[in-house]
């Protein structure tokens, strides 16, 4: 989201403190990456509170060695390079204190053995703190912009939910995903007609200057996964009534659209989890882009089906640009989800409902 108006004042607040008091010590305490050293590790998530490592089961998981990048000047206990036991399940606590000494914030640091191929949507949790608390799926590998709305909602941004949230409405099991188009707001000079709800494999760092790259898409994908081949799921769809342009002129006869798809992309061999992604100028249209599965009313290879709840099934085939090389590169899957096709331009109707459940990247397995 673009914000420019709050963040230029922070930025110059920021500016003014600086001037005043040049040799102040820094009071972040953010462990801003961590890693293992280890052919097992294959990426991570880190949110305000929390760590996921995806690491294989070929590691032995009582003797994990992480390795912490922390603000500059905090300090971090257990320290960077000291053995974890992380079998059967078992967290770690991680504390780190800024370096004036102030500020402490704790995290808990979890294992996943591996990047799942299958979203049931079962499992949500909260990020965020105060009126800025907001949904998140406790799979820390998927990402959603409700992070920028929380930002609008501590400035006076009033909703009755954010525009990604779980639902009861679902195919089986207890939750599917809700993403729905809200009304937007004015701040400062710049006005945002519609906030449209989203729902991504990667990671969303609000850029003020180009929405469209705040979405770093992308998590790993070895090749013990295999090759995909289908884009299996289930979703159910209602347009809202009336679309709207970016300046939130009414657009007559224009009906609002999801957007689904699934996308593989090529980085170089060995990259780590945010040198090299797609944004969502690139996803579509890099030249790294190596197959993509996308929905569309006209899609020729796309098989729809009625299923339960008046949801419709889709399975949607991958078309290669070409063949896999995994000894050349590694590999980056992406699956997109938004509840207004254009939404990263902040076009779209307000009340556009999209909910999917049951989703998965079927695979060959590649010998």
């Amino acid at each position: 989201m673009k914000f420019r108006m709050f963040f230029a004042s922070a930025i110059l607040l920021l500016g003014i403190t600086s001037c005043i008091k040049d040799e102040a010590l820094n009071m972040e305490a953010d462990i801003i990456d961590m890693t293992v050293v280890s052919d097992a590790f294959i990426t991570r998530a880190i949110t305000e509170n929390t760590i996921q490592l995806v690491i294989t089961e070929a590691a032995d998981y009582s003797n994990i060695t992480p390795i912490i990048e922390v603000s500059p000047g905090a300090t971090v206990q257990p320290e960077s390079g000291v053995a974890q036991d992380f079998s059967n399940g078992k967290q770690v606590k991680y504390r780190v204190t800024s370096q004036d000494g102030k500020y402490v914030k704790e995290y808990t640091v979890s294992i996943i053995p591996k990047t799942t191929l299958k979203h049931t949507f079962e499992d949500w949790t909260t990020s965020g703190v105060g009126k800025a608390a907001h949904p998140i799926l406790s799979d820390l590998l998927w990402s959603n912009a409700n992070s920028g709305i929380g930002v609008l909602v501590l400035l006076g941004l009033k909703i009755d939910q954010f525009p990604t949230d779980k639902t009861t409405d679902c195919v089986e099991g207890n939750y599917g995903v809700a993403l729905q188009t809200i009304k937007g707001t004015t701040v400062g000079a710049s006005n945002y007609p519609i906030f449209a709800g989203s729902l991504f494999r990667g990671k969303f760092t609000a850029n003020m200057s180009n929405p469209l790259k705040s979405l770093k898409l992308g998590q790993a994908h070895t090749i013990e996964n295999g090759k995909p081949i289908l884009f299996n799921g289930y979703y159910k769809y209602k347009p809202g009534d009336v679309f709207t342009g970016s300046n939130g002129e009414v657009i007559p006869n224009r009906t609002d659209s999801m957007s689904m798809y699934a996308t593989l992309f090529k980085v170089t061999k060995g990259a780590s989890a945010d040198a090299e992604y797609l944004d969502g100028e690139t996803i579509l249209t890099s030249d790294r882009v190596v197959a993509t599965a996308k929905w569309a009313l006209d899609a020729k290879d796309m098989v729809e089906t009625p299923a339960i709840n008046g949801f419709t099934r889709f399975s949607i085939p991958f078309k290669y640009k070409e063949d896999l090389n995994f000894a050349a590169n590694d590999y980056r899957l992406t699956i997109v989800f938004s509840s207004s096709k254009d939404g990263n331009e902040y076009q779209g109707a307000v009340g556009s409902k999209l909910i999917v459940d049951n989703v998965e990247i079927i695979c060959d397995k590649i010998k």
